[in-house]
């Protein structure tokens, strides 16, 4: 009898405890997550795997009217053989008629197989295809049966016209149906055409991409193959779906570059990072940011970074116009935040200020330079003039755009007198003088020349601006 009270004792011990632990988790905000992940701290604090740094091009203020803030994200790298980050992933695959040339879809068919084979027990994929209509080959769940997958994709033939939106809003829903904090959530787009049924505006569907991203926190990669995409649209996509955009050239790089990103993404270390920095605007007034798309929120302007993985570097450059003359300290208070993946999705927050104040003499205000942000807007600056150039070349107005990288150049030959070279520095001007004897032969490439020439533009004006290697 004593041994009957006692059990249900302890029994009802535990059904107390549970209850107050639920009733405590609601009330503190906490959350259940995938199994695999634990649950949210709410805790804020520093010290996780990202670190981030704030700098002033000059530290003073004399009589100048203009000033720069340099941001720069570093991630710690996770050696390898470290754990995992789940996989939530839909491959959506263009399969109009003009993958048939070159053998661009027998090479995704590969690259998809690949996927396939590097998924694990808690990976979900979908596979989505489109033409004119647009194809759920398979909906997002974890594979148990690979073998079937894979003869799917091999049954794919191309098709007719090219419903990119459609494709992609579809792989959108299919990431949503199976989302999980801490998992990479992601979109892969792959396309060799414009787009042309369906929404076919590139600011639309930008536009659309980032509503997306803000409201479900599911990322977006671009892939381009060949020469007839439209490179400025997958570009759009990927930065305000804060995800990767790639050029391929030739279809038989298409398997490593899948694999670069699929790579890449399987180490994330942070989720949901924003960086968000208030200004004195009573004295400046925002002229550009270089980098990443921004908003402004109030007196802020936020960066958001979404998905953060293991050894990758962001920067950001943030340019003022000086509206009146500084008499006093000013503060840039900057503010990183983020979700940490490898402690069990732990808020974390770090705070960073600079000051400017001024001085009254020259000799003081040159004693105030920091090299690395000077360095930094060379390349940003540099970056802009040959996107300019770029955008001349894209209307035909070869003239205007020998002109505009001209000025590019002269730019980053001054810079490089004036501070040391840093090897992005070289990178950017290597850039400038190779898209420069594309220029010169301009008049006399043919038409798919032409189209090269401004992919390869781009996508190298693109890597130096993200700091890909």
């Amino acid at each position: 009898m004593k041994k009957v009270i006692k059990n249900q004792s302890f029994a009802l011990f535990l059904a107390f405890a549970i209850i107050a632990f639920i009733t405590i988790a609601a009330y503190t905000g906490t959350k259940f997550i995938h199994p695999n992940h634990g649950f949210n701290h709410t805790t804020l604090g520093g010290g996780g795997p990202i670190k981030f740094s704030t700098s002033l091009n000059n530290k003073y203020f004399y009589d100048n009217n203009q000033l720069y803030l340099y941001v720069d994200l570093k991630a710690d790298k996770i050696e390898s053989g470290a754990s995992r980050t789940p996989l939530n992933v839909s491959i959506v695959i263009d399969k109009s008629g003009s993958m048939s040339e070159k053998n661009k879809l027998e090479y995704v068919k590969k690259s998809v197989v690949y996927i396939i084979d590097q998924l694990e027990s808690d990976d979900y994929v979908s596979v989505v295809t489109y033409d004119d209509y647009v194809n759920v080959l398979q909906r997002s769940s974890i594979v148990t049966d690979k073998y079937e997958l894979r003869n799917k994709i091999s049954d794919i033939k191309p098709g007719g016209y090219t419903n990119l939106s459609g494709g992609m809003f579809e792989g959108y829903e299919q990431v949503n149906r199976t989302f999980s904090r801490g998992y990479v959530n992601r979109v892969l787009l792959l396309s060799d055409g414009l787009a042309n049924v369906g929404i076919t505006d590139r600011h639309e569907l930008a536009g659309k991409v980032r509503d997306k991203n803000r409201r479900d926190g599911i990322t977006i990669s671009t892939f381009g193959v060949g020469n007839d995409f439209n490179e400025n649209l997958m570009a759009d996509i990927a930065d305000y779906g804060k995800g990767n955009y790639y050029y391929i050239r030739n279809s038989t790089d298409i398997p490593d570059i899948f694999a670069a990103e699929m790579n890449g993404i399987k180490n994330m270390v942070g989720q949901g990072a924003k960086i968000k920095i208030h200004f004195p605007e009573e004295y400046l007034s925002l002229n550009k940011v270089y980098g990443y798309p921004y908003e402004i929120e109030g007196d802020d302007v936020v960066i958001d970074f979404k998905d953060v993985f293991s050894d990758q570097n962001k920067a950001v450059l943030l340019k003022f116009d000086i509206k009146k003359s500084i008499n006093r300290k000013l503060e840039f208070d900057s503010e990183l935040t983020y979700e940490d993946v490898t402690s069990n999705l732990r808020s974390v927050k770090e705070n960073n200020t600079c000051v400017i104040e001024p001085v009254k003499s020259t000799a003081e205000f040159e004693k105030g330079y920091d090299d690395n942000v000077r360095q930094n807007i060379a390349v940003f600056e540099a970056n802009d003039l040959m996107e300019q150039a770029l955008k001349d070349a894209d209307d035909g107005n070869y003239d205007m755009a020998k002109l505009k990288l001209q000025r590019g150049q002269e730019y980053m030959n001054q810079q490089m007198g004036e501070v040391a070279p840093s090897p992005e520095m070289k990178r950017q001007k290597d850039n400038m003088d190779k898209y420069e004897e594309d220029l010169k032969s301009s008049e006399t490439k043919t038409d798919e020349e032409k189209k090269e020439m401004q992919k390869s533009g781009k996508y190298d004006n693109y890597n130096s601006r993200k700091k890909n290697q």
